[in-house]
């Protein structure tokens, strides 16, 4: 049976607005989702998701960039007791949410946990690493997921100015318990322009029998970590050429995604926008 993994996401850059800003920069706002991860099994115990946050936007000079930063966890339970998340390991980031008692009836559950002690706090762009801790305690947790959701004020290209050639981001680690044939990887979401024809979307793959790596990110034809897959349009499943060789039989697996705002090496004046990674593999 062939299975897909879908990710939801905005990344970095890839939010901004189809049109460039033609205006002297004057500080503005943002918001961005990026997915942290998920658990296929039950969870009794703490679980690490490790994730990546994108600030592919000028922050540098930005008083107190980041403005908020949320995390949505969620998923069904049952038992009676708490979750925990916290950030980094840190004690100090620690906040504990109440589950009422459903017994033995697996309930669907949702809370919001604010970074409030400020560890997300890049001042400059780039991609940053973090870890999100979630402890149960009296409940066991099936379907488990989460989201970041970060606010930060940026200052926009200049009058004239452009994009970065590129942008890069990625993914949190997948587990696929058993391992099994990775077919495709697709993209949905729009290209850059009036006409929605201008940039490149495309991935890199890496994959391995341990959760902490190594992660070799490698793709196209060569198989090497110069190529990459270029599926060309949105919704265009490209094959995983790479995959009998490398990647296939091997539990975990991740993947970079870059975004071009022209050919890749040179700057452009729009940029795609990603809202799904589609990822199919089959046990």
């Amino acid at each position: 049976m062939q299975k897909s993994t879908r990710l939801s996401i905005l990344i970095g850059f890839i939010v901004m607005s189809a049109l460039v800003t033609r205006v002297f920069a004057v500080d503005q706002i943002k918001t961005t989702e990026t997915y942290i991860g998920a658990s296929t099994g039950q969870v009794s115990g703490q679980t690490d998701l490790p994730f990546s946050l994108y600030i592919g936007d000028n922050i540098s000079g930005v008083a107190t960039s980041v403005k908020s930063v949320f995390v949505t966890v969620s998923g069904v339970y049952t038992g009676s007791g708490s979750v925990q998340a916290k950030l980094d390991g840190d004690t100090a980031t620690a906040q504990t949410f109440a589950l009422p008692n459903v017994g033995s009836t697996p309930t669907p559950f949702e809370v919001l946990y604010k970074d409030g002690t400020g560890t997300i706090a890049p001042a400059t762009p780039g991609t940053y690493a973090y870890t999100l801790n979630v402890i149960p305690s009296g409940v066991t947790i099936s379907a488990l997921g989460a989201k970041a959701t970060m606010t930060y004020r940026y200052k926009p290209p200049a009058c004239g100015g452009g994009y970065p050639p590129t942008g890069d981001v990625t993914s949190a680690i997948f587990d696929t318990t058993i391992g099994g044939a990775y077919n495709s990887i697709a993209w949905k979401g729009v290209l850059g322009g009036p006409a929605q024809n201008q940039g490149k979307v495309r991935f890199q793959f890496a994959s391995s029998n341990d959760s902490g790596g190594p992660w070799n990110y490698i793709g196209g034809a060569t198989c090497s970590s110069g190529d990459w897959y270029d599926p060309g349009t949105q919704s265009t499943p490209i094959e995983i050429s790479c995959s009998p060789q490398y990647h296939n039989n091997q539990r975990y697996y991740r993947y970079k995604v870059q975004i071009c705002s022209q050919d890749c090496s040179t700057s452009g004046s729009y940029t795609p926008t990603v809202q799904d990674v589609v990822v199919s593999w089959a046990p």
